[in-house]
């Protein structure tokens, strides 16, 4: 397990503070957040590449905090693959392993399964700038990998490549991640690598930790209004009490009353693709409600659908073929399906 307790970093502009977070063994682990919030710097505090000004980092019951990067059991893998242009591919992989005491054995045979496993066997003698950007990123990974590190750290490792790429890497570090069962943390800002990967996760804003937690906990369930903005939920409003019960109304023009069991509440949050196209009464607590299609965007496979219900809008996410099956334009009228299980306080 990797632990972080009260981990603090400044900066003359801009500070990592208080930093608590724990990542069990073996999870794939994403670390989500804008710009600048310092994701990537907690990752070089992590493999000690930053000095931190407070606060301990354990990683399986041992405390590391002072511990050189070659001392920790991890590795790092940059989004701009930091290959030596210098070294061939064969000796960029191989330039760290003087540094772990590994025997010659160890070092041939994890050498031998990474070139076959990324399909590098052909490359072994050309220069990095020889290469394209899919097959940097295999070098840096093996490169990673090879000195048998407890703990892989990724900083986008795939923002750099086309979706072609990106697919063919994304299954390589599923694979990876299940077969060396090894504890992997990326940072990312793409949503469905995250899905498609990781396990757990955390949301970091302005150097702090917003929320952590399962991957489907901080989609579904945010605990603030910013890491429900940031997940994209969409439709969030402001909660109005009734007789101090603790029974709020999301919307009042929609009559919609839920009651979270927790008085102090003040949000209610729904993912747009909750929202379903037309009369849905098979489903569970779904309501039904008329409204008028007021903005209508495209986002190439899927569409952002804007919904008019009296003085109150909602936004849906939905697919192309359904947006063409029903017939759904601006200015006409339209029936959705809101769950109220999916709806989320806060």
């Amino acid at each position: 397990m990797i632990r972080i307790d009260n981990l603090s970093k400044h900066f003359a502009d801009f500070s990592l503070k208080n930093i608590n977070l724990q990542v069990k063994n073996r999870d794939f682990f994403a670390v989500m957040g804008p710009t600048g919030s310092g994701k990537s710097l907690m990752l070089e505090a992590i493999m000690g590449l930053v000095p931190i000004d407070s606060g301990t980092i354990t990683i399986n019951g041992r405390d590391v905090t002072d511990f050189s990067p070659d001392k920790r059991g991890a590795a790092i893998v940059y989004q701009d693959y930091a290959l030596f242009p210098h070294l061939n591919v064969e000796k960029n992989i191989l330039f760290g392993v003087r540094y772990h005491g590994l025997s010659d054995k160890k070092i041939k045979t994890n050498f031998s399964f990474l070139v076959e496993k990324m399909n590098l066997g052909h490359l072994l003698k050309r220069s990095p700038v020889a290469l394209s950007g899919g097959e940097k990123q295999r070098v840096a990974l093996a490169r990673a990998l090879v000195i048998s590190p407890k703990i892989l750290l990724l900083d986008e490792p795939l923002s750099a490549l086309d979706p072609v790429l990106q697919d063919e890497l994304k299954n390589l570090l599923k694979t990876l991640h299940e077969e060396l069962e090894m504890t992997f943390i990326m940072v990312s800002h793409n949503f469905s690598d995250v899905f498609f990967l990781a396990d757990r996760g955390a949301v970091i804003h302005n150097g702090e930790i917003k929320q952590q937690g399962t991957i489907s906990e901080l989609f579904h369930k945010p605990c603030s209004q910013f890491t429900a903005e940031f997940v994209g939920m969409k439709n969030i409003f402001h909660l109005k009490k009734y007789n101090g019960a603790g029974t709020m109304a999301i919307i009042e023009e929609l009559g919609l009353k839920i009651t979270p069991g927790v008085n102090q509440h003040e949000y209610a949050a729904l993912r747009p693709e909750d929202i379903s196209i037309g009369d849905q009464n098979n489903i569970k607590d779904s309501t039904i409600f008329a409204g008028v299609i007021s903005k209508l965007a495209s986002r190439g496979f899927y569409y952002d659908v804007t919904i008019k219900i009296n003085n109150t809008e909602i936004m849906a996410q939905w697919p192309r073929h359904d947006i063409l099956m029903h017939g759904i334009q601006q200015g006409r009228k339209a029936v959705i399906s809101l769950p109220l299980s999916s709806i989320h306080t806060f």
